[in-house]
C-alpha cells in the first residue's frame, strides 16, 4: 500500500511537472537515473538514464524555455506543443513505476492528463498583456524553477508530488474565480451605462 501511494506521488509530480517543462523534468528523471540518486526506472523506460538522452532532453529544454520568453511565441507554442507535453508527461509518470504493464499503463493515462491541465492552468493563468517582456521572462524563469524542483523534490520524496497537483489546482480555481469576478463587474458597468439618465424636473415658476 505504500509503495502504490508513492508510486502515485511520483505520477502527479512527474505530471504536473512536465506539463509545464517536458523536456527539463525527463532530463532530470535520466540524470536522477544516471548518478543513482534515488531514482529507479522501470525496464520499458531504462532508455531514459542513458548520457545521449540525457542530453538531447537538455538541449530540448533550453529549447523549450527559450521560446517560453518571447512574447510572440509563448502561447503559439504552449499551443503547438501540447501534444508533445502530453505524451512526454505520460512518460515522465509512467517510467518509475513499478507495477507492470498495468501500472504502466494506468500511470501513463493519469499523468498524461496532470499534465494537460498544468499546462492549461498555465497557459490561463498568465496574463494576455504585460507591462513589458521583462515581466514574462520572470514569469518564464520562475516556471523553469518550478518545474526542475517539483521535479527533483518528487523523485526524492514521492508525497511531493501530490502537493505539486494540489497546488495547481488551487491556482486553477483562483484564476477561474478572478476570472468570473472580473466578468461580471464588466457586466455591471455595462448595465450601468446603458441606464437612460433621469432629467430633474426645473421650476418654471
Amino acid at each position: 500500500m505504500i509503495e502504490l501511494l508513492f508510486a502515485g506521488g511520483r505520477v502527479a509530480g512527474l505530471g504536473t511537472s512536465a506539463g509545464i517543462r517536458p523536456s527539463l523534468t525527463l532530463a532530470v528523471i535520466g540524470m536522477m537515473h544516471h548518478l543513482h540518486a534515488g531514482t529507479t526506472l522501470n525496464p520499458v523506460f531504462s532508455f531514459l538514464g542513458y548520457w545521449q538522452v540525457i542530453v538531447i532532453f537538455i538541449v530540448l529544454a533550453i529549447v523549450e524555455s527559450g521560446l517560453d520568453k518571447i512574447p510572440t511565441f509563448d502561447r503559439v507554442q504552449g499551443r503547438l506543443t501540447m501534444p508533445y507535453r502530453v505524451v512526454m508527461g505520460g512518460i515522465a509518470g509512467a517510467s518509475t513505476i513499478p507495477f507492470g504493464w498495468w501500472g504502466i499503463a494506468i500511470g501513463g493515462v493519469v499523468a498524461a492528463a496532470l499534465a494537460w491541465f498544468a499546462l492549461y492552468t498555465k497557459q490561463g493563468s498568465r496574463p494576455k498583456t504585460v507591462a513589458s517582456d521583462a515581466a514574462l521572462v520572470l514569469m518564464s524563469m520562475w516556471e523553469d524553477l518550478a518545474s526542475f524542483a517539483t521535479a527533483m523534490l518528487t523523485l526524492v520524496f514521492s508525497p511531493f508530488g501530490y502537493l505539486a497537483a494540489a497546488f495547481t489546482s488551487v491556482v486553477y480555481w483562483r484564476t477561474r474565480y478572478l476570472r468570473r469576478a472580473k466578468y461580471r463587474r464588466m457586466q455591471r458597468r455595462s448595465v450601468l451605462g446603458k441606464k437612460p439618465a433621469v432629467e430633474t424636473p426645473r421650476d418654471e415658476g
